[in-house]
């Protein structure tokens, strides 16, 4: 097939605020130029320099092509005009996807030397309006047509004509696809594309135009029976992409969005090179408390907020390959809860892992990047039914903390010597219930959490079903233990 080369056109706008340290390190290092350079050394101004509205030509960036994109426009030069014959004026060293008044765009950032000849002149033709639009000079290899699906070039349809389709009209156009280099972008003098500009808008809006918010659910049974699905608690936060290497982990939101560098270093981890094509959920905290996006994305920027750290919560399958579960530090690696089932058992699953704002639900083989997933609260959830935690720290002697909820009442048991996994394998452990738990402290190194699906009671002893991290039939029944009465806490590993 012949490669088609497209140019596409952007405004440029103004909004002052100086060039931030970590825009600089990207240049250092994605442009590497011979000589570092520092904040003192350049001017940076950024593009909205392509959206997913058809163009004049009836050519149009699908949101789905962005990504791809902000990777190519990386190291490419800034030209006037796409005069080939002449050098660059200046250089894209980023690019990222935003979403701006409703449409979906890629910012792309650019700079150049204060030094260089007519860099006054251009900084100041930039602010003050006179150079107002961009274009960007690509190849790509096939024009998909939007109402059949095929090469525009050689199906009936034509861009920018209108055609019945179901009853409907629709206004044809052709999507680029199979985006294989950019050229460049340049100063121009009427460009192709409405809306845009180039901005001095420098401060990181990493994520805005990431689809994260999920779709309401009201119930399973309006799912499509014959699927499965995978649910996970439902976290404010942004999707990761993470791809390992010989020097390490590489974490990116799933647009393509490189975290910035001051970020990214705290996740080096020799425990995550083998991880490649792999995604996560990205979610920011304070101490155990987890925040709201909104804190997220300030933490990523740099600007005051409460968040102290992040987590990367690792989805399957590739949470199956990290040795151990806690996280340290300013920046973790965990797994994710998750069940992955038939609709039918969609509910009970739901129910162990929700959060206080219910489960994000995703057809299995979904994709977590492009795919927001389905919002759910599972109906004993919302009705405050039943549930536990168990908290097992490493202070002296091991302690774990049951605490059993049920509607406005609730319990709080002191576990000796607890271990989670000896408590699955049937070991029984020593009971004392309390008025309440000591505050938490960074000793703590897994929180358990799930529901109660049913509670019998045989005179005082209590038999329970719990589901979530622990899955199964548990007791909690007195005992005489030489000669004073006690509690013991178990689970059942048979029906005998």
């Amino acid at each position: 097939m012949n490669v088609s080369v497209g140019r596409i056109t952007a405004h440029l706008a103004e909004t002052p605020e100086a060039p931030e340290a970590d825009l600089v390190r990207r240049i250092n290092g994605n442009v590497n130029p011979p000589q570092t350079v520092t904040v003192d050394d350049v001017h940076i101004r950024a593009m909205y320099v392509v959206s997913d509205e058809i163009n004049s030509f009836g050519g149009c960036f699908p949101s789905d092509e962005h990504p791809r994109l902000a990777e190519l426009l990386v190291d490419s030069p800034v030209l006037v005009g796409h005069r080939k014959d002449k050098l660059p004026v200046a250089r894209t060293f980023h690019a990222q996807t935003v979403e701006r008044e409703g449409r979906r765009w890629v910012k792309s950032y650019f700079y150049w030397l204060k030094t260089a000849a007519g860099a006054g002149d251009l900084r100041e033709n930039i602010d003050g309006g006179i150079y107002k639009e961009c274009s960007i000079g690509f190849t790509f290899g096939f024009p998909e047509c939007s109402i059949c699906g095929a090469d525009i070039r050689t199906c009936e349809h034509e861009p920018l004509r209108e055609y019945r389709s179901g009853g409907q009209s629709r206004r044809c156009h052709f999507n680029y696809r199979q985006i294989d280099r950019v050229l460049e972008t340049s100063l121009v003098y009427r460009g192709a594309v409405p809306h845009t500009s180039i901005s001095r808008e420098l401060t990181s809006n990493l994520g805005a135009g990431l689809p994260y918010e999920a779709r309401a659910l009201e119930s399973v049974d309006d799912l499509e029976s014959s699927q499965r699905y995978l649910a996970v608690p439902y976290y404010e936060g942004l999707p990761v992409r993470l791809d390992g290497g010989s020097t390490g982990v590489r974490i990116r939101l799933s647009s393509g969005e490189e975290l910035p560098a001051h970020i990214a270093e705290r996740f080096a981890d020799h425990r995550l090179p083998e991880l490649c094509d792999a995604f996560g959920w990205l979610v920011a905290l304070r101490g155990k408390e987890r925040l709201d996006r909104e804190q997220l994305c300030r933490y990523l920027a740099g600007r005051p907020g409460r968040a102290t750290r992040l987590e990367v919560r690792l989805f399957p399958p590739a949470a199956e390959k990290l040795p151990r579960l806690e996280g340290s530090g300013s920046a973790a690696v965990v797994p994710i809860p998750h069940a992955v089932v038939e609709r039918g058992g969609l509910e009970e699953a739901a129910a162990a892992l929700a959060t206080r704002d219910g489960v994000r639900l995703w057809p299995v083989g979904a994709s977590f990047a492009l795919d927001p997933g389905f919002h759910y609260r599972p109906r004993q959830h919302r009705r405050g039914t039943a549930g536990y935690r168990l908290v097992q720290a490493t202070g002296e002697g091991g302690f774990g903390w049951l605490h059993l909820s049920a509607g406005q009442t609730g319990s709080v048991w002191r576990l000796g010597r607890f271990h989670h996994t000896r408590l699955m394998k049937g070991s029984r452990f020593i009971a004392e219930r309390v008025e309440t738990a000591p505050a938490a402290t960074p000793k703590e190194t897994t929180q358990l959490k799930g529901a109660v699906l049913s509670m019998a009671h045989d005179g005082e002893a209590c038999l329970m079903q719990l589901a979530g991290a622990l899955n199964g039939r548990f007791v909690l029944r007195p005992t005489q233990l030489n000669g004073v009465r006690q509690w013991l806490f178990y689970r059942v590993l048979n029906d005998s």
